[in-house]
């Protein structure tokens, strides 16, 4: 059973440590160093994550001259408390043969920022998705799919929302081996989280052949704070997937409230509802746009005057010419004003998560309550959001289905709204 020390330092020839019937295991103050150890870690879950968590924010805090950690799997975690703007690396590998590290580059940091990372590799049919993403979301423009498009391994980053950077992904040769083109090249794509989809490709690099390591270099991170995994998969250049809807946007300019989207390319649409709820039960179509029809890039923008007095919710219903629609990620903005204030909340229920939407001027504690509809406070919780637009999470597992009653508030700014919990 592993404690917790000042120093957890490895320095057999070879060595493996298995840690799995716990939750966190801490390498506080000083550093973790690998000198021909291996550390698996074991059993845990998107639902019930383990981790190894290292509370040292400098970029040596992690060194490796041999060995490496075991993750395979995407609810086993390395965490890294960081600070300072620098390249971090997770000396992943698999088996005790590869060395297929992550590194994060980060331009942007706050105080005490927490990096959480896992890897794992999948089957020729690439059917371990990661959590929340179905084989539907797989498919891509010019007959892009799991199995001709995408390496075979996933991974899954969490970081405070106001970091930004790029990542470095490693792979094994073997895990591009089922790709239409193993040696093409290839760019990394994050889960847009809100909007359901893929983000367009970034960074660059080569597929190799089996018993060789591959990277891509500068994929760029959209971080979603570190209640909330982004997973991130690796494409061939040339077959991307999904990223139709590429932008979807919503804000207040003179009082008005101006709803942006932008599609990448459209085939056989008939027409685009622009939808719009307040408690995401009940959808109102409040624009229709006439498509393009066309592969090349269409902007859209409808401005009106909302008078809701709370959040408001929008999404895109896009109805094609053989009787199909498809609907799009949910997003949400706070009536406009002329107050001139900055501050706002709201909350909204997806995938077994609150997701808790803050925009403050300056960093803000937000507390919240949860309601069953007899009153009874059943959840409640504080978090510091940060300056900017921030989203939180907070896991439902152990709630039943139903109607809640979600309160936040900070010391500018109070929300209260119905949530309805159903998996």
């Amino acid at each position: 059973m592993f404690k917790t020390y000042n120093r957890l330092l490895i320095t057999s020839f070879f060595f493996l440590f298995i840690l799995s019937d716990f939750s966190i295991v801490l390498g506080q103050n000083n550093a973790l160093v690998l000198n021909g150890a291996y550390i698996k870690l074991n059993n845990g879950t998107f639902a019930s994550p383990i981790y190894l968590v290292v509370n040292n924010g400098a970029n040596t805090a992690i060194t490796r001259n041999s060995g490496h950690i075991i993750s395979e799997k995407e609810g086993n975690y390395v965490e890294w408390i960081t600070n300072s703007a620098s390249t971090y690396t997770f000396p992943f590998g698999f088996g005790i043969t590869d060395y297929i590290p992550v590194n994060i580059n980060k331009t942007a940091t706050g105080a005490s920022d927490s990096i959480i990372v896992s890897t794992w590799a999948t089957n020729n049919a690439n059917t371990t998705l990661p959590s929340g993403i179905i084989a539907a979301w797989m498919v891509g423009p010019a007959g892009a799919t799991a199995i001709n498009s995408a390496i075979d391994r996933f991974w899954q980053i969490r970081m405070a929302a106001n970091v930004s950077g790029t990542t470095d992904l490693s792979f094994r040769g073997a895990e591009s081996a089922t790709t239409s083109v193993p040696l093409g090249s290839f760019s990394g794509q994050e889960w847009n989280i809100p909007q359901l989809q893929w983000f367009a490709a970034t960074g660059s690099g080569s597929g190799v052949a089996a018993g060789s390591i591959g990277s891509v270099t500068g994929i760029t991170m959209v971080p979603y704070g570190t209640s909330t995994s982004s997973p991130y998969v690796l494409t061939l250049a040339t077959l991307p997937l999904p990223i139709e809807l590429v932008s979807f946007s919503a804000s207040c300019e003179n009082n008005n409230t101006h709803i942006k989207w932008t599609n990448a390319s459209e085939t056989n649409v008939w027409n685009i509802e622009l939808q719009k709820s307040v408690d995401l039960n009940y959808w109102t179509t409040i624009y229709t746009a006439q498509p393009s029809n066309s592969s090349f890039t269409t902007n859209y923008n409808y401005v009106y005057n909302e008078t809701n007095n709370s959040a408001v919710y929008y999404r895109l219903k896009t109805n094609n010419n053989d009787g199909s629609d498809d609907i799009s990620g949910v997003i949400t903005n706070q009536p406009c004003n002329s107050d001139g204030s900055n501050n706002t909340l709201s909350a909204y229920y997806y995938q077994n998560m609150i997701n808790v939407l803050s925009q403050f001027a300056d960093d803000a504690k937000v507390s919240y309550s949860l309601y069953d509809l007899q009153g009874k406070r059943i959840v409640t919780g504080e978090y510091t959001a940060g300056k900017g637009e921030e989203m939180v999470s907070l896991p439902t597992n152990d709630l039943a289905d139903g109607i809640y009653i979600f309160n936040a508030e900070s010391n500018s700014t109070f929300y209260n709204k119905k949530i309805i919990v159903a998996r």
